[in-house]
């Protein structure tokens, strides 16, 4: 398939998302991934479902949001960072574009995924690396219909020193 034409619909038929993608972020979570990353400039949630990233990112923020008919991957404006939870099916695509228009792109999502293959390592360390991991620890802990490990990964671009690693507890 041709990346460059890559499109949310292609990926998801008929705009019928895959119902194990639509994974709400407790506020309380979205809330401490964006207060300790502070991001400024143009930011980004690439996939908004119900808003919560955006309540607490800056007012000016954009957003895209599938079954709302703004499709991430149509979107190619550069921007300074770019805080979601994206579709955990669809997460080497979604990570492959946001490196394509952003400098600092941190995502919430099951730590597997950022290693689960040397096909994804190799795609984050050509961008730049892991600059920091906030780990949760298991889903059901901060709300998340899941028990696998879970974290906010920051990835930055020419990131060239090592990786924060961050235990960080919630209690909701």
């Amino acid at each position: 398939m041709d990346r460059s034409t890559l499109r949310q619909e292609s990926l998801f038929p008929e705009l019928s998302v895959k119902q194990g993608d639509i994974v709400y972020t407790p506020a309380a979570v979205a809330s401490d991934i964006v207060s300790y990353f502070n991001p400024s400039g143009k930011c980004l949630d690439p996939c908004k479902g119900d808003g919560v990233f955006l309540r607490y990112l800056p007012l000016d923020s954009d957003w895209c949001e599938i079954r709302e008919g703004k499709d991430f991957f149509a979107y190619n404006q550069s921007v300074d960072w770019i805080i979601g939870n994206p579709p955990y099916s669809i997460f080497v695509d979604f990570l492959r574009h946001s490196f394509s228009i952003a400098s600092n792109v941190v995502y919430l999502v099951p730590t597997n995924k950022i290693f689960q293959s040397f096909k994804v390592m190799d795609q984050i360390k050509e961008y730049g690396g892991i600059h920091t991991m906030l780990v949760y620890g298991a889903g059901w802990n901060i709300g998340m219909p899941f028990g696998f490990s879970v974290g906010a990964f920051y990835f930055k671009k020419n990131h060239s020193l090592g990786t924060n690693i961050i235990f960080r507890r919630l209690f909701l």
